[in-house]
């Protein structure tokens, strides 16, 4: 079995949660759901925890997991001491991993529990490092756990199972241009890139007409309190680049995916514009539902 922190950067989905504007437990909770619906699956979960820490921080989720066989671990190598739970741990695994919903997470959950991974047969299919919010791999579920997952998180804020890797992408001369869950990339062949997330993005028009996207962005100028504030922050906006309002897709298709990106990320995960389009085209949802 390849090890998941070796492969995890080219899986076939990612489990997203925008914890800033989601609830603190939300990412808690959505792997947690997506843990269970894979023991539902009959799969096994490897976890690398730090016994001292958890032993100091939530004395009864060490109790629990001192309950565990300890193993070596499949997919989990070179890690701290490794524990293997079975679907017949369910019940009493997710529930020393949940937390309270009025606090912010404990650092037991975060820390303590180093790394996880579903193993199914010869195969990984989730894999997790609590204390990196990007890194909540899912790997070649099939239909049926794919579904159960979008059904279990359906129900929690601000989260949602995504395609891995570009949502919409295409190039214009030298610039290559990705459109992902968290912001928007440019990237120059020689190796320069800009990077502009979508909490600062406060709208997207999809020009079908024109094969166009027309984005607006705050500037300093918006915040400037006085008229000589709005000339000088004028000036800093032109000698600084800023971001994008004009993007060509080469194709009306690639515009459809683009757009659809845009509202799926803005609905999803509870960024704050609005992504809309010139004219109705109710097609292209498919293609990031995949």
């Amino acid at each position: 079995m390849q090890p998941p922190e070796s492969s995890y950067r080219t899986t076939s989905h990612r489990l997203v949660t925008n914890r800033d504007a989601a609830p603190p437990d939300a990412w808690v909770r959505a792997e947690n759901a997506v843990l269970g619906a894979c023991l539902d699956a009959e799969m096994t979960i490897e976890l690398a925890v730090y016994p001292r820490l958890l032993k100091q921080g939530a004395p009864s989720v060490a109790a629990v997991f001192g309950q565990l066989d300890r193993v070596e671990g499949r997919a989990l190598r070179g890690d701290p001491p490794v524990v293997h739970a079975r679907p017949t741990d369910r019940k009493r695994l997710l529930g020393a991993l949940s937390v309270s919903a009025t606090d912010e997470v404990p650092l037991w959950r975060s820390q303590g529990i180093y790394r996880i991974a579903v193993v199914d047969g010869d195969e990984w299919r989730y894999y997790s490092v609590p204390r990196k919010a990007a890194i909540r791999a899912v790997d070649g579920p099939g239909d049926d756990l794919k579904a159960a997952i979008r059904a279990v998180i359906a129900e929690i804020p601000c989260t949602a199972l995504f395609p891995h890797g570009a949502l919409a992408s295409w190039t214009v001369n030298d610039v290559g241009i990705e459109i992902t869950t968290e912001g928007l990339w440019l990237g120059r062949s020689g190796g320069e890139s800009r990077w502009y997330p979508h909490e600062k993005l406060e709208g997207v028009v999809a020009d079908e007409a024109a094969c166009e996207l027309l984005l607006s962005w705050p500037t300093r100028r918006d915040d400037a309190a006085s008229s000589l504030g709005r000339l000088v922050s004028g000036l800093l906006d032109r000698r600084r680049e800023s971001p994008p309002r004009l993007l060509h897709p080469p194709d009306a298709s690639t515009l459809e995916t683009a757009i659809t990106a845009y509202e799926l990320v803005a609905d999803r995960l509870c960024y704050d514009f609005e992504a809309r389009r010139q004219s109705n085209v109710a097609n292209g949802l498919s293609g990031l539902r995949r």
